[in-house]
């Protein structure tokens, strides 16, 4: 329960981040860096894999399914909204996965492909949670530097 309170507020999080903030800040990319519309769809993404992954566990294959590095699609040219409904609409199917679980299916384990090490479904959802506050810190930057800009060119 812990670790999907941890999920789930993320989306809370994300939202109060981004809200009231101009399209060009949430679509901004500094120095070949992704923009905070991009960490957000990677999120996204993230979770269409560790959705399969979770199923992959209960099942028994392994390896699991490799992760995403690189975001699939132009999240720049989206507005926020609809990159943030995106993450919503799979972060939710993830935690609705996540509660359905037994007892016994998250004790199931499937090898971890990069980081090679057996992961059960909590291990997946501890990773993701630690995953989502990298982006977060990463986010919180963006902002940082965008707001430090304004105040210099306010100068």
């Amino acid at each position: 329960p812990f670790l999907i309170e941890r999920l789930e507020g993320t989306i809370a999080r994300l939202e109060k981040k981004v809200s009231g903030q101009p399209d060009n800040t949430l679509s901004l990319q500094r120095e070949g860096k992704w923009s905070i519309k991009q960490h957000i769809g990677h999120l996204a993404e993230v979770d269409q894999i560790a959705l399969r992954r979770i199923d992959e566990m209960v099942k028994g294959v392994s390896p699991m399914a490799p992760a995403v590095f690189e975001p699939r699609q132009d999240y720049n040219r989206q507005p926020v909204r609809k990159v943030l409904d995106y993450f919503i609409r799979n972060r939710m199917d993830n935690l609705n996965r996540y509660k359905r679980l037994s007892e016994d299916e998250c004790s199931r384990s499937s090898l971890h492909p990069r980081l090679k090490v057996m992961m059960n479904p909590v291990d997946l959802a501890y990773f993701d949670a630690e995953h989502d506050d990298h982006h977060l810190v990463k986010i919180s930057e963006i902002m940082t530097a965008s707001a430090m800009e304004d105040v210099r060119d306010e100068l």
